[in-house]
């Protein structure tokens, strides 16, 4: 397939484009976020009020927001990580150990939001259990990449040290 150019014989998409267009989705899903939980109580009882839940009592709005609130703060985290990760990434600094931090920490993000979403998703909210397998399969993804950066960093500091 020939290479599509922006005009000046430049291509018209670049990692470098690709990592600011992520960069920027991060960041609107970030607010988004914060929308979504400033928004949790009236979520929740627009969920409690169409029958959505599978159990039924005056705990459960307490419940959901109890599991909503921390799954909201790991995805702040996860994202904010996630967009530390892509800066780097677009400043040149790929295999740090930074960078291995950030992918570690998002994993980790990813497992607890797993470890508390199928379980709940099980009881309560079946679609909970949805994303907790979506993240917990993240969660393994993740967690290869780390390794994968994790091994590049130390050859990267072995190879410093040679020469």
């Amino acid at each position: 397939m020939p290479n599509q150019t922006g005009g000046h014989g430049k291509p018209f998409w670049d990692d470098r484009k690709s990592i600011q267009l992520t960069r920027i989705v991060t960041a609107a899903v970030f607010v988004a976020c914060i929308v979504i939980a400033f928004l949790g109580p009236g979520i929740v009882d627009w969920l409690i009020s169409r029958g959505r839940v599978a159990v039924q009592g005056p705990a459960v709005r307490w419940v959901m927001l109890g599991l909503g609130y921390p799954l909201a703060a790991l995805a702040l985290w996860m994202l904010y990580n996630l967009y530390r990760f892509l800066t780097r990434l677009q400043q040149g600094q790929v295999f740090v150990p930074a960078t291995v931090q950030a992918l570690r920490r998002i994993a980790w993000c990813c497992a607890i939001a797993a470890a508390i979403c199928v379980p709940s998703g099980a009881v309560i909210y079946f679609p909970f259990a949805c994303m907790g397998i979506a993240a917990g399969f993240m969660a393994l993804i993740v967690h290869v990449i780390k390794n994968a950066f994790e091994q590049a960093v130390k050859m990267k500091d072995e190879l410093d040290y040679t020469v």
